[in-house]
Protein backbone atom coordinates (compact mmCIF):
# COMPACT_ATOMS: atom_id res chain seq x y z
CA UNK A 1 0.00 0.00 0.00
CA UNK A 2 0.99 3.37 -0.69
CA UNK A 3 1.74 6.53 1.02
CA UNK A 4 -0.67 9.09 -0.08
CA UNK A 5 1.82 12.56 0.47
CA UNK A 6 0.91 16.14 -0.31
CA UNK A 7 3.56 17.71 -1.54
CA UNK A 8 3.36 21.86 -0.25
CA UNK A 9 6.04 23.49 -2.54
CA UNK A 10 6.60 28.07 -0.97
CA UNK A 11 7.27 28.40 -4.86
CA UNK A 12 5.41 28.11 -8.04
CA UNK A 13 8.95 28.18 -10.13
CA UNK A 14 12.30 26.33 -9.81
CA UNK A 15 14.25 28.62 -7.71
CA UNK A 16 17.31 25.82 -6.93
CA UNK A 17 18.03 22.67 -6.05
CA UNK A 18 15.14 22.30 -3.47
CA UNK A 19 12.71 22.33 -6.53
CA UNK A 20 14.65 19.41 -8.41
CA UNK A 21 14.63 17.32 -5.31
CA UNK A 22 10.62 17.86 -4.62
CA UNK A 23 10.57 16.26 -7.40
CA UNK A 24 12.64 13.36 -6.66
CA UNK A 25 10.58 12.89 -3.55
CA UNK A 26 7.68 12.94 -5.47
CA UNK A 27 9.10 9.99 -7.71
CA UNK A 28 9.64 7.58 -4.82
CA UNK A 29 7.53 4.23 -5.75
CA UNK A 30 5.94 4.11 -2.75
CA UNK A 31 4.33 7.10 -2.48
CA UNK A 32 0.85 8.42 -4.36
CA UNK A 33 1.84 12.14 -4.90
CA UNK A 34 0.08 15.49 -5.13
CA UNK A 35 1.53 18.66 -5.30
CA UNK A 36 0.28 22.03 -3.86
CA UNK A 37 2.08 24.74 -5.16
CA UNK A 38 1.24 28.43 -4.11
CA UNK A 39 0.06 29.58 -7.59
CA UNK A 40 0.63 27.76 -11.35
CA UNK A 41 3.91 28.15 -13.10
CA UNK A 42 7.09 25.87 -13.91
CA UNK A 43 6.82 23.44 -11.06
CA UNK A 44 2.65 22.82 -11.46
CA UNK A 45 2.96 22.23 -15.31
CA UNK A 46 6.27 19.81 -14.95
CA UNK A 47 4.07 18.08 -12.45
CA UNK A 48 1.10 17.79 -14.78
CA UNK A 49 3.54 16.39 -17.74
CA UNK A 50 4.79 13.60 -15.47
CA UNK A 51 0.82 12.36 -14.65
CA UNK A 52 1.05 14.52 -10.66
CA UNK A 53 -2.17 15.66 -9.65
CA UNK A 54 -1.69 19.68 -9.07
CA UNK A 55 -4.00 21.90 -6.41
CA UNK A 56 -3.46 25.77 -5.70
CA UNK A 57 -3.27 27.08 -2.21
CA UNK A 58 -2.92 30.76 -2.35
CA UNK A 59 -0.21 31.98 0.29
CA UNK A 60 -1.68 35.29 0.27
CA UNK A 61 0.81 37.78 2.19
CA UNK A 62 2.80 34.63 3.92
CA UNK A 63 4.82 34.32 0.29
CA UNK A 64 6.49 38.16 1.07
CA UNK A 65 7.89 36.81 4.11
CA UNK A 66 11.71 36.70 3.36
CA UNK A 67 14.56 35.69 5.42
CA UNK A 68 15.58 37.25 7.75
CA UNK A 69 12.30 36.52 9.26
CA UNK A 70 11.12 40.02 10.86
CA UNK A 71 8.12 40.31 13.27
CA UNK A 72 6.69 43.08 11.11
CA UNK A 73 5.97 40.63 7.72
CA UNK A 74 5.29 37.93 10.24
CA UNK A 75 2.13 40.39 11.56
CA UNK A 76 1.08 41.83 8.36
CA UNK A 77 0.58 38.05 6.91
CA UNK A 78 -1.14 36.15 9.80
CA UNK A 79 -5.27 36.48 8.64
CA UNK A 80 -3.68 35.13 5.28
CA UNK A 81 -1.21 32.07 7.13
CA UNK A 82 -4.83 31.07 8.89
CA UNK A 83 -6.98 31.34 5.63
CA UNK A 84 -3.80 29.19 3.43
CA UNK A 85 -3.95 26.70 6.48
CA UNK A 86 -8.03 26.36 6.01
CA UNK A 87 -7.29 25.83 2.61
CA UNK A 88 -4.92 23.72 2.51
CA UNK A 89 -6.61 21.54 5.19
CA UNK A 90 -9.64 21.34 2.55
CA UNK A 91 -7.26 20.15 -0.19
CA UNK A 92 -5.52 17.31 1.44
CA UNK A 93 -9.01 16.28 3.13
CA UNK A 94 -10.64 16.40 -0.76
CA UNK A 95 -7.73 13.94 -1.78
CA UNK A 96 -7.82 12.04 1.40
CA UNK A 97 -4.11 12.89 1.77
CA UNK A 98 -1.97 10.92 4.67
CA UNK A 99 0.59 13.67 4.98
CA UNK A 100 1.64 16.68 4.05
CA UNK A 101 5.14 17.11 3.27
CA UNK A 102 6.39 20.35 2.95
CA UNK A 103 9.64 21.96 1.36
CA UNK A 104 10.33 25.16 2.63
CA UNK A 105 9.60 27.95 5.93
CA UNK A 106 6.95 29.49 4.51
CA UNK A 107 5.21 25.88 3.56
CA UNK A 108 6.07 24.50 6.87
CA UNK A 109 4.37 27.46 8.92
CA UNK A 110 1.39 26.90 6.89
CA UNK A 111 1.18 23.02 7.38
CA UNK A 112 2.30 23.54 11.02
CA UNK A 113 -0.57 25.56 11.43
CA UNK A 114 -2.98 23.26 9.51
CA UNK A 115 -1.77 20.13 11.67
CA UNK A 116 -2.58 22.58 15.25
CA UNK A 117 -6.33 23.04 13.60
CA UNK A 118 -7.04 19.60 13.23
CA UNK A 119 -5.20 18.79 9.66
CA UNK A 120 -3.11 16.10 8.10
CA UNK A 121 0.35 14.62 10.07
CA UNK A 122 3.04 16.99 8.71
CA UNK A 123 7.29 16.34 7.58
CA UNK A 124 9.41 19.23 7.60
CA UNK A 125 12.03 18.65 4.98
CA UNK A 126 14.48 21.68 6.16
CA UNK A 127 16.63 22.39 3.40
CA UNK A 128 18.60 25.53 4.72
CA UNK A 129 21.36 25.99 7.55
CA UNK A 130 20.05 28.80 10.24
CA UNK A 131 22.33 31.08 10.60
CA UNK A 132 20.92 33.90 13.08
CA UNK A 133 19.80 33.62 16.49
CA UNK A 134 16.30 34.07 15.28
CA UNK A 135 16.62 31.35 12.77
CA UNK A 136 17.86 29.03 15.70
CA UNK A 137 14.21 29.49 17.57
CA UNK A 138 12.47 29.18 14.76
CA UNK A 139 14.22 25.95 13.44
CA UNK A 140 13.81 23.79 16.77
CA UNK A 141 10.66 25.58 16.76
CA UNK A 142 9.64 23.88 13.43
CA UNK A 143 10.47 20.62 15.17
CA UNK A 144 7.99 21.10 18.28
CA UNK A 145 5.39 21.73 15.27
CA UNK A 146 5.66 19.17 13.31
CA UNK A 147 5.84 15.19 13.26
CA UNK A 148 9.06 14.81 11.96
CA UNK A 149 11.27 16.99 10.77
CA UNK A 150 13.69 15.85 7.97
CA UNK A 151 17.23 17.67 7.28
CA UNK A 152 19.19 17.28 3.95
CA UNK A 153 22.47 17.24 6.26
CA UNK A 154 23.47 18.02 9.86
CA UNK A 155 24.66 21.05 9.75
CA UNK A 156 20.67 21.96 8.96
CA UNK A 157 20.21 21.11 12.78
CA UNK A 158 21.28 24.68 15.49
CA UNK A 159 22.59 22.16 18.47
CA UNK A 160 24.27 19.40 19.53
CA UNK A 161 21.59 16.15 19.90
CA UNK A 162 19.11 15.65 17.57
CA UNK A 163 15.59 15.51 19.21
CA UNK A 164 13.83 12.19 18.52
CA UNK A 165 11.68 13.32 15.49
CA UNK A 166 14.62 15.14 14.06
CA UNK A 167 16.77 13.03 11.50
CA UNK A 168 19.24 13.31 8.46
CA UNK A 169 18.28 11.92 5.10
CA UNK A 170 20.77 13.13 2.26
CA UNK A 171 18.79 13.94 -0.96
CA UNK A 172 19.35 11.69 -3.68
CA UNK A 173 21.18 11.92 -7.36
CA UNK A 174 20.32 9.32 -10.10
CA UNK A 175 22.70 7.36 -10.91
CA UNK A 176 21.54 6.59 -15.26
CA UNK A 177 25.15 7.64 -16.70
CA UNK A 178 28.29 6.52 -17.03
CA UNK A 179 30.92 8.49 -15.57
CA UNK A 180 32.84 10.59 -18.50
CA UNK A 181 36.33 10.80 -19.63
CA UNK A 182 38.54 12.57 -17.82
CA UNK A 183 41.08 14.17 -20.07
CA UNK A 184 43.98 14.71 -17.94
CA UNK A 185 45.32 17.89 -19.58
CA UNK A 186 49.05 17.41 -18.14
CA UNK A 187 50.33 20.34 -15.85
CA UNK A 188 50.99 23.08 -18.99
CA UNK A 189 47.76 22.80 -20.52
CA UNK A 190 44.28 24.86 -19.21
CA UNK A 191 41.40 23.56 -16.99
CA UNK A 192 38.16 24.57 -17.70
CA UNK A 193 36.38 24.52 -14.69
CA UNK A 194 32.42 24.73 -13.59
CA UNK A 195 30.39 26.72 -11.28
CA UNK A 196 27.11 25.12 -11.69
CA UNK A 197 24.05 26.61 -10.13
CA UNK A 198 22.24 29.38 -8.88
CA UNK A 199 24.03 33.00 -8.78
CA UNK A 200 23.94 34.18 -5.40
CA UNK A 201 26.13 35.65 -2.86
CA UNK A 202 26.07 32.39 -0.65
CA UNK A 203 27.51 30.78 -3.29
CA UNK A 204 30.52 31.98 -3.03
CA UNK A 205 31.17 33.11 -6.87
CA UNK A 206 33.33 36.09 -5.49
CA UNK A 207 35.28 33.85 -3.52
CA UNK A 208 35.82 31.62 -6.82
CA UNK A 209 36.82 34.63 -8.71
CA UNK A 210 39.73 35.55 -6.41
CA UNK A 211 41.32 32.19 -6.25
CA UNK A 212 41.27 32.06 -9.60
CA UNK A 213 42.97 35.48 -9.86
CA UNK A 214 45.69 33.82 -7.80
CA UNK A 215 45.63 31.05 -10.02
CA UNK A 216 46.71 33.07 -12.54
CA UNK A 217 49.50 34.80 -10.85
CA UNK A 218 51.00 31.57 -10.23
CA UNK A 219 50.73 30.67 -13.66
CA UNK A 220 47.89 27.91 -13.48
CA UNK A 221 45.69 27.94 -17.11
CA UNK A 222 42.36 27.87 -15.59
CA UNK A 223 39.68 28.93 -17.16
CA UNK A 224 35.96 28.92 -14.93
CA UNK A 225 32.89 28.80 -16.60
CA UNK A 226 29.78 29.76 -14.49
CA UNK A 227 26.52 27.85 -15.93
CA UNK A 228 23.57 29.12 -13.96
CA UNK A 229 20.93 31.95 -13.63
CA UNK A 230 20.65 35.25 -10.54
CA UNK A 231 17.30 35.54 -9.96
CA UNK A 232 15.96 39.27 -9.72
CA UNK A 233 17.04 40.92 -6.53
CA UNK A 234 20.43 39.09 -7.24
CA UNK A 235 21.33 40.82 -10.79
CA UNK A 236 23.13 43.28 -9.22
CA UNK A 237 25.29 40.41 -7.40
CA UNK A 238 26.07 38.75 -10.96
CA UNK A 239 26.54 42.73 -12.38
CA UNK A 240 29.73 42.95 -9.70
CA UNK A 241 30.88 39.55 -10.31
CA UNK A 242 31.68 40.63 -13.83
CA UNK A 243 33.19 44.01 -12.70
CA UNK A 244 35.07 42.05 -10.16
CA UNK A 245 36.78 39.49 -13.00
CA UNK A 246 37.19 42.14 -15.30
CA UNK A 247 39.32 43.94 -12.65
CA UNK A 248 41.41 40.89 -12.15
CA UNK A 249 42.19 40.56 -15.49
CA UNK A 250 40.38 37.06 -15.83
CA UNK A 251 37.49 38.51 -18.24
CA UNK A 252 39.04 36.57 -20.81
CA UNK A 253 39.20 33.43 -18.53
CA UNK A 254 35.71 33.94 -17.26
CA UNK A 255 32.57 32.99 -19.03
CA UNK A 256 28.91 33.37 -17.50
CA UNK A 257 27.17 30.93 -19.74
CA UNK A 258 23.44 31.41 -18.22
CA UNK A 259 21.26 27.94 -17.37
CA UNK A 260 21.48 24.86 -18.76
CA UNK A 261 19.08 21.85 -18.86
CA UNK A 262 19.94 18.09 -17.94
CA UNK A 263 23.12 16.97 -16.28
CA UNK A 264 24.79 16.11 -19.49
CA UNK A 265 24.52 19.63 -20.73
CA UNK A 266 25.50 21.09 -17.43
CA UNK A 267 28.11 19.28 -16.95
CA UNK A 268 29.68 18.91 -20.18
CA UNK A 269 32.90 20.11 -20.82
CA UNK A 270 34.17 20.49 -17.60
CA UNK A 271 37.20 18.99 -16.09
CA UNK A 272 36.68 19.80 -12.49
CA UNK A 273 33.41 21.45 -10.49
CA UNK A 274 33.59 23.94 -8.11
CA UNK A 275 31.33 24.46 -5.10
CA UNK A 276 33.06 27.89 -3.39
CA UNK A 277 29.95 28.51 -0.71
CA UNK A 278 31.80 30.30 2.02
CA UNK A 279 28.35 30.72 3.65
CA UNK A 280 27.48 27.19 4.74
CA UNK A 281 25.77 25.35 2.27
CA UNK A 282 23.34 22.31 3.28
CA UNK A 283 23.80 19.77 0.98
CA UNK A 284 24.55 21.34 -3.09
CA UNK A 285 23.72 19.22 -5.33
CA UNK A 286 26.38 19.98 -7.75
CA UNK A 287 28.70 18.01 -5.35
CA UNK A 288 26.89 14.96 -5.63
CA UNK A 289 25.65 15.49 -9.01
CA UNK A 290 29.78 16.06 -9.96
CA UNK A 291 30.62 12.82 -8.25
CA UNK A 292 28.13 10.95 -10.41
CA UNK A 293 29.35 12.08 -13.69
CA UNK A 294 33.01 11.29 -12.84
CA UNK A 295 33.91 14.39 -12.55
CA UNK A 296 36.54 15.79 -9.82
CA UNK A 297 34.77 18.84 -7.54
CA UNK A 298 36.32 20.82 -5.07
CA UNK A 299 34.15 22.29 -2.44
CA UNK A 300 34.72 24.63 0.58
CA UNK A 301 35.09 23.17 4.02
CA UNK A 302 31.93 24.51 5.72
CA UNK A 303 27.91 23.35 6.02
CA UNK A 304 27.01 20.30 4.50
CA UNK A 305 29.93 19.79 2.13
CA UNK A 306 32.23 18.54 4.84
CA UNK A 307 29.26 15.72 5.29
CA UNK A 308 30.23 14.91 1.19
CA UNK A 309 33.38 15.48 0.58
CA UNK A 310 36.04 13.25 2.21
CA UNK A 311 39.30 14.87 1.35
CA UNK A 312 41.84 13.69 -1.49
CA UNK A 313 39.47 10.26 -1.58
CA UNK A 314 36.77 11.28 -3.32
CA UNK A 315 37.17 15.36 -4.87
CA UNK A 316 38.96 17.83 -2.35
CA UNK A 317 38.18 20.34 0.47
CA UNK A 318 39.50 23.83 -0.11
CA UNK A 319 39.38 27.01 2.49
CA UNK A 320 41.80 29.55 0.60
CA UNK A 321 43.41 30.27 -2.26
CA UNK A 322 46.15 28.45 -1.78
CA UNK A 323 44.28 25.11 -1.07
CA UNK A 324 42.38 25.57 -4.21
CA UNK A 325 45.85 26.04 -6.43
CA UNK A 326 47.00 22.79 -4.72
CA UNK A 327 43.66 21.17 -5.55
CA UNK A 328 44.00 22.20 -9.03
CA UNK A 329 47.37 21.33 -9.61
CA UNK A 330 46.25 17.64 -8.17
CA UNK A 331 43.56 17.72 -10.30
CA UNK A 332 45.58 18.69 -13.36
CA UNK A 333 48.02 15.77 -13.08
CA UNK A 334 45.56 12.95 -12.11
CA UNK A 335 46.47 10.12 -14.73
CA UNK A 336 45.63 7.00 -13.95
CA UNK A 337 44.73 8.24 -9.90
CA UNK A 338 41.25 9.41 -11.42
CA UNK A 339 40.15 6.09 -12.11
CA UNK A 340 40.49 5.64 -7.89
CA UNK A 341 39.06 8.79 -7.28
CA UNK A 342 36.09 7.89 -9.66
CA UNK A 343 35.48 4.79 -8.00
CA UNK A 344 35.59 6.32 -4.51
CA UNK A 345 33.13 8.88 -5.66
CA UNK A 346 30.92 6.33 -6.86
CA UNK A 347 30.77 4.53 -3.78
CA UNK A 348 30.04 7.76 -2.10
CA UNK A 349 27.18 8.57 -4.45
CA UNK A 350 25.77 5.13 -4.03
CA UNK A 351 26.30 4.87 -0.28
CA UNK A 352 25.41 8.57 0.69
CA UNK A 353 23.48 9.89 -1.92
CA UNK A 354 21.48 6.87 -3.71
CA UNK A 355 17.67 7.86 -4.78
CA UNK A 356 16.99 4.20 -3.36
CA UNK A 357 17.83 5.01 -0.10
CA UNK A 358 16.62 7.83 0.17
CA UNK A 359 13.11 6.94 -0.59
CA UNK A 360 13.83 4.22 2.01
CA UNK A 361 15.09 6.68 4.73
CA UNK A 362 11.84 8.89 3.66
CA UNK A 363 9.06 6.16 3.37
CA UNK A 364 10.85 5.19 7.36
CA UNK A 365 10.17 8.98 8.03
CA UNK A 366 6.36 8.28 7.01
CA UNK A 367 5.59 5.07 8.61
CA UNK A 368 6.76 5.74 11.73
CA UNK A 369 4.47 8.92 11.44
CA UNK A 370 1.19 6.94 11.11
CA UNK A 371 2.25 4.65 13.09
CA UNK A 372 1.42 7.13 15.87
Amino acid sequence: MNYRVAFLSPVPFFKGGAERSLFDLMANPKVDPLLIVPAEGPVSEQAASRGIPVEVVDFGQVAAIRRPVRPASVGAAVSDWFGAARRLMAVTKRHGADIVHSNGLKAHCIAGLARKLGGKACVFHVRDIAVRGSERLIWKGLARSSDHTVLVSRACWPGEMLPENVSVVFNGVKRDHEPRTFRAPGADASLTVGICGRIHPFKGHHVALDWLGAAHRRGLKITLLVRGEAEAEDRAYLESLKHQAEALGLKDHVRFEGRFEGLAAIYNGLDAVLVPSETPDPLPRSVMEAMSMGLPVVGYPAGGIVEMIDHRENGWLAGDAEAFCAAMEEISTLGPMLVELQKSAARTVAERFGMERMHRQVNEVYSAVLAR
